[in-house]
């Protein structure tokens, strides 16, 4: 294909629907999705019944009929209703909820929808997909909002049955790491991780970091780097040093954050010999709407087994870091 005769913004050149397109296409790098975390959510009917609802918002969707055909912009203005099919006694059934561009002036496609008194995008429901399914059919110009595994004999569509299939359009990521060293054996300061009934605070450390207010998720990966576990200079029996690290969001009014904990097993190696050791955590947390924009305390936390002896050190030699992930998903525990 030769560069095209239709031009953009310039004095007696041909223009087009389609550099539009293909304009919208470039300025997305092809995105596909809704514009806004909230946009285009299928919802169950306030009142459960035989239909979804499907809130306001905007969405890109890139055409998939036609190489060069460019990408579409599509919005919906308050909340549309849209029905489902009730099952039967033969078995259950999963459908797809679409929003789909029907675009008459594409070569081959079979719509005959008048451009000039009727839109062009429309909500869809594609019954009987795969009950894993997440995408469009391939070549349909369309990009999923939800899938609903729906019972046998049933008419009711519940949030039971909805999976959130949206993709954000453009989603931002934003990246916090904070990094910190242990407290020194010179002046006494360093920090055990011995048994409490709760967490404590290992090592005896605040950072601050602000949550940026459209981030909905958070990936943490935390690092307890180069611990000492002493030795025993006893028995080895119970001289094991076990426990539990987590790392916490704290906000104001109540408002906090934990992740999943992720566990230690040190053993003695001999009575006279202690060594380093490392401990490392990964988590995903959902972020509630409450939390997001606001300014938290960031920590770590250790959990030391009851009945262990011996304890790990967070001294002069051990190092700490955390990276906080920050994205925006349109996940469905990250509501609004």
């Amino acid at each position: 294909m030769v560069l095209q005769l239709d031009s953009w913004a310039v004095d007696g050149a041909q223009s087009s629907a389609r550099i539009a397109r293909q304009m919208l296409t470039s300025a997305t790098r092809s995105g596909n999705g809704v514009v806004e975390v909230n946009d285009l959510r299928a919802r169950q009917l306030t009142v459960p019944g035989t239909s979804v609802r499907i809130d306001a918002g905007a969405a890109v969707v890139l055409g998939k009929e036609q190489t060069f055909q460019g990408s579409y912009y599509a919005h919906n203005v308050g909340e549309a209703t849209l029905p489902i099919t009730p099952t039967g006694s033969g078995g259950g059934r999963a459908d797809m909820v679409v929003l789909r561009v029907e675009d008459p002036a594409i070569d081959g496609t079979p719509w005959t929808h008048d451009p000039a008194t009727e839109p062009v995008y429309y909500f869809r429901v594609i019954e009987g997909v795969s009950a894993t399914a997440t995408e469009a059919p391939a070549g349909m110009t369309a990009i999923p909002l939800a899938r609903i595994n729906i019972p046998s004999n049933t008419a009711t569509i519940t949030t039971a049955m909805i999976t959130d299939l949206r993709q954000m359009l453009n989603p931002r990521i934003h990246t916090e790491v904070r990094v910190q060293r242990g407290m020194g054996l010179e002046d006494g300061r360093y920090d055990e991780a011995d048994y409490t009934v709760d967490y404590e605070r290992w090592p005896q450390h605040d950072w601050d970091v602000t949550i940026p207010p459209w981030a909905t998720q958070v990936q943490v990966q935390a690092n307890w780097y180069n611990v000492l576990y002493p030795a025993p200079g006893g028995t080895t029996g119970a001289y094991d040093a076990r426990g539990k690290v987590r790392v916490g969001l704290i906000g104001t009014g109540g408002n906090t954050l934990f992740t999943r904990n992720s566990v230690y097993n040190f053993n003695p190696t001999t009575p006279t010999n202690g060594y380093r050791c490392s401990i490392g955590l990964a988590a995903q947390n959902n972020i509630p709407a409450a939390m997001r924009g606001m300014a938290v305390a960031l920590r770590m936390y250790a959990q030391a087994d009851a009945g262990q002896l011996n304890h790990l050190v967070a001294d002069g030699w051990a190092n700490f870091d955390v990276t906080l992930t920050f994205r925006e998903v349109a996940a469905p525990g990250a509501e609004l």
